[in-house]
């Protein structure tokens, strides 16, 4: 399919692992409108504040509306699936028979899915489905690299309180909907902190030794381990506050006791500080960026002469910060920029 065509009729939606198909055209979970509409165009939108800001993206005449929500992030990025802002679609729902499938949205499409559905390529199956509330779910089993089963990351509910056919040749003929719930996999990290038996750089601005983590853990992934704020709190059997825009005190004292290997200065040659950087997010989970806690405006001539290739910095703050920056950088040829002067 190009990128000017846009599918007008559905023949099958196929549910994956953590995808699904539409006429073969692949769409993998969380999904963002801009995925979906490049594949089925511009959708109705519905905005329900009410209910957690639940966002409804309606195709009328394929009988399809896809789900999302800002809120769902949190959860995401709990699963180890959080991709970015904009990935925020876990859910769609197919309304066959035209009755009304939720009572508390009222996002129905004006007209009916008619098409084939199938999960991993197979019909359902109504002997293998168990009772849910309304209606019966279905999550086949599928198996992993190592042979055994899995349940599927796309759970699969029919909305019916019968057992009649689900099929009638190629039409499935329940509502259906789609949901993707991913099991966090298991983390392989060790975060016991050994310092290495080589040189390590030195900092006097802790903000800044974020900055270059983040440029060296998340960005190039050169900085080992990979720290994740959930995988840490499991590795340390703890039982912190992670739904909060608070720094955690637990995370704050890793970094800060964190060496890194003089050896990786050479590959910092930029440094660009936004909000949703995952060094911050790994700090305080639900930060806003609005605050300015994790600024700064001065450095030493001492630690930034351990980065011979840095060349430039985008930093939070405004010009003022930025000028009293380029008192140290200016010399040492690294040109700084605030965030408030960019866009």
């Amino acid at each position: 399919m190009s990128k000017s065509e846009k599918i007008k009729k559905i023949e099958n939606i196929d549910v994956m692992d953590d995808a699904i198909t539409i006429n073969g055209t692949l769409l993998k979970f969380p999904l963002s409108y801009e995925e979906v509409k490049a594949v089925l165009g511009e959708a109705r939108l519905n905005i329900d504040e009410k209910c957690g800001k639940h966002i409804s993206y309606i195709y009328d005449e394929l009988g399809i509306d896809f789900e999302g929500s800002p809120e769902y992030l949190s959860n995401l990025k709990k699963k180890k699936a959080f991709v970015d802002k904009d990935h925020i679609i876990i859910g769609m729902t197919l309304y066959v028979t035209g009755k009304k499938v939720y009572s508390f949205f009222d996002t129905q499409p004006k007209g009916c899915y008619k098409g084939d559905l199938t999960v991993l390529g197979e019909r359902i199956d109504m002997e293998n489905t168990w009772k849910e509330a309304g209606g019966y779910g279905y999550t086949p089993q599928g198996r992993n690299a190592e042979g055994k089963k899995e349940w599927l990351h796309m759970q699969t509910s029919i909305y019916t309180e019968d057992k009649k056919p689900l099929y009638d040749d190629k039409q499935i003929l329940k509502d259906i909907n789609i949901t993707f719930k991913p099991e966090r996999p298991k983390s392989k990290e060790n975060y016991n902190i050994e310092m290495p038996e080589e040189e390590c750089l030195v900092f006097d601005t802790f903000n800044f030794k974020l900055a270059v983590i983040n440029e060296l853990m998340y960005n190039q992934e050169t900085l080992k381990p990979y720290f994740d704020i959930y995988d840490y709190m499991a590795f340390k059997k703890g039982h912190w506050n992670l739904e909060t825009s608070n720094n955690v005190r637990a995370a704050v004292n890793y970094f800060k006791e964190l060496p890194i290997p003089a050896r990786l200065a050479d590959l910092v040659t930029e440094i660009n500080m936004d909000g949703d950087d995952d060094i911050y997010m790994n700090i305080a989970p639900e930060w806003d960026g609005e605050d300015e806690r994790f600024d700064f405006n001065t450095l030493t001539e001492a630690e930034l002469k351990q980065f011979k290739n840095l060349k430039k910095m985008l930093i939070f703050g405004n010009d003022k910060d930025a000028e009293k920056l380029r008192k140290v950088c200016d010399p040492l040829g690294i040109e700084v920029e605030p965030m408030g002067t960019i866009g």
